[in-house]
């Protein structure tokens, strides 16, 4: 599987996932928040002074992520809905629409850069490449709690 391929697949499951959560949205986005935060904290073992510094400039990227990462894309998954699905789409269309896609990779790109560029002023680079680390840890984490609550329902 290529890696645009992958970065699609994922991208549905991302959009499908916050679908599937939108009428308790909120609450649950607010319980993954401190999870995250919870687990960040622990598992990157921030000094006060450190989590002082760091949480004010992770979470300003992780709102302009979440803008891009979901709201973004959402629009774009929309567009195709509205449209009929893909294969109701004109070539101009889907060339227009793929546009959009690029460009919206290379600005989640870009805010990650920037966020990482960012985060280097308040915590050591090794703690930055901890951190990717402990982010797709708590991602996998996540997955697998969804995966327990599905099975117990």
């Amino acid at each position: 599987m290529n890696k645009t391929t992958h970065k699609m697949k994922k991208l549905v499951f991302i959009s499908l996932f916050f679908i599937t959560l939108s009428p308790v949205f909120g609450q649950k986005f607010e319980k993954i928040k401190a999870l995250k935060t919870a687990f960040i904290t622990d598992r990157l073992d921030l000094s006060s002074a450190e989590a002082e510094k760091f949480w004010p400039v992770y979470n300003q990227y992780e709102k302009e992520l979440h803008q891009l990462q979901v709201v973004d894309r959402m629009e774009i998954l929309n567009q195709v809905a509205e449209s009929g699905g893909v294969n109701k789409l004109s070539e101009k269309a889907a060339s227009d629409l793929l546009q959009k896609v690029l460009d919206l990779q290379d600005k989640i790109h870009t805010t990650e850069k920037n966020k990482f560029i960012a985060l280097k002023k308040v915590i050591s680079a090794q703690k930055i490449l901890k951190l990717i680390k402990v982010e797709e840890a708590f991602k996998k984490e996540l997955f697998k709690m969804l995966q327990e609550q599905r099975r117990k329902k």
